[in-house]
């Protein structure tokens, strides 16, 4: 009988270790935003000055504190990203998406999505960086973000399963 408790309290601890440090678990981007949400603090940002008439944006991906950011209006694609932290280590700044949303002359609205090449700023008209009130911004990742990721999940695979493994052995 002390011998089978001592084989749960192992498969428990086996378990509970693979749950804590796997790094699957450890997916920092998704978790620190989805943790200031929950925690009641404001994603919520403001940068004017008093008296600036303002417009209202979204920037979301791979920036240091993506968010809706309340910004004057002169504020451009290049000046938000840089008050959003910047972008992080796997930003795709050759591949920003923009979706704007216009009204069209008979009363509705149309959404129009757009990419931006930042790597090639010299290039860009004025127009292509300028920000309209409800723009939503997307800071793509590169694919090297992806092949982490991949890795990630294997290794966290091959962790279980070599967990169980020893485990049926000392099981039997």
């Amino acid at each position: 009988m002390i011998k089978r408790i001592f084989k749960f309290k192992v498969v428990a601890f086996v378990l509970l270790s693979f749950t804590l440090l796997s790094p699957a678990f450890a997916q920092v981007d998704q978790l620190s935003m989805a943790t200031r949400v929950m925690s009641g603090r404001s994603v919520n940002y403001y940068y004017a000055k008093p008296g600036d008439i303002t417009i209202t944006v979204s920037i979301w991906g791979f920036v240091q504190r993506p968010g809706l950011y309340e910004i004057a209006s002169s504020t451009d694609l290049i000046n938000l990203i840089s008050l959003a932290g910047g972008p992080n280590t796997y930003a795709k700044l050759n591949d920003v998406e923009v979706v704007r949303t216009t009204k069209r002359d008979d009363g509705t609205y149309a959404r129009h999505k757009f990419k931006v090449d930042l790597s090639k700023l010299v290039q860009l008209k004025d127009d292509q960086i300028q920000l309209k009130p409800g723009d939503v911004i997307y800071v793509n990742h590169t694919s090297w973000y992806t092949v982490k990721e991949a890795f990630s999940v294997a290794s966290s695979v091959g962790i279980l399963m070599t967990s169980i493994y020893y485990l049926s052995r000392i099981i039997k």
